[in-house]
């Protein structure tokens, strides 16, 4: 390979040697050879999208294929990078297809609901997410309430919170839930009572500390959730 250059001062010597990675993003990086009092560097650039992609298509027809998680996997990336949607939700809908048990999985169908929120409908999200909510786990069900109260979502997030106490009664992440959802309602009183269960109940002394605070703020009346 060959490639022209502009050879740099360095502020101090390097004695052996060596290549360094600097200025990098998500698709190039500077290369930058160092010797003596030198640094000479040269850009390297790839088109992410289209690589990656590739290294999708190439894996999914490999025996990762047989299992949900790439195809899930696959479309996620897309999702996240908001780019080939349309084929993201083919690669989701074999995540959650029978086949490899990704119709089992609330991460799988997460995921599809994300492609197609990402779409631009909505509703349909809303019905897969309906059909994800079995296959929550305690984590999953939590997080996944707290992002439809970032969304402004406040009863349909403490609708998701209830199912999760309902599953995993009177531990600490299911007691915060309820108070989170109760605070979003406005209704300071029962969050309370969830929110002083789950104090004994803190797994560390920095959410001890945060249980607290959100203790106080129920007691003046304000929302935890803000």
């Amino acid at each position: 390979m060959r490639v022209k250059v502009k050879p740099a001062a360095a502020d101090k010597t390097t004695e052996w040697l060596k290549y360094e990675f600097i200025n990098q993003t998500d698709n190039s990086a500077t290369v930058a050879l160092q010797w003596e009092k030198l640094i000479i560097p040269f850009k390297v650039e790839v088109d992410l999208t289209a690589t990656q992609l590739a290294s999708f298509r190439k894996e999914l027809q490999t025996d990762k294929g047989f299992l949900w998680e790439p195809w899930s996997q696959a479309a996620q990336w897309c999702v996240q990078n908001n780019t080939n949607l349309d084929q993201a939700l083919l690669w989701a809908d074999t995540a959650t297809s029978q086949n490899f048990g990704g119709d089992r999985s609330f991460q799988s169908w997460s995921t599809k609901a994300q492609v197609l929120d990402k779409l631009g409908r909505g509703a349909e999200a809303m019905e897969i997410m309906k059909k994800a909510l079995p296959y929550g786990g305690v984590f999953e069900l939590h997080q996944y309430a707290r992002q439809l109260q970032k969304d402004k979502k406040s009863q349909q997030a403490f609708e998701v919170f209830k199912m999760n106490y309902d599953k995993n009664p009177n531990i600490f992440v299911t007691n915060m839930g309820m108070a989170r959802g109760y605070s979003a309602l406005g209704n300071f009183t029962e969050a309370l009572k969830y929110a002083i269960a789950a104090q004994p109940q803190a797994p560390d002394p920095v959410n001890k500390t945060n249980v607290e605070k959100i203790i106080e703020s129920l007691k003046a009346g304000k929302d935890i959730n803000q």
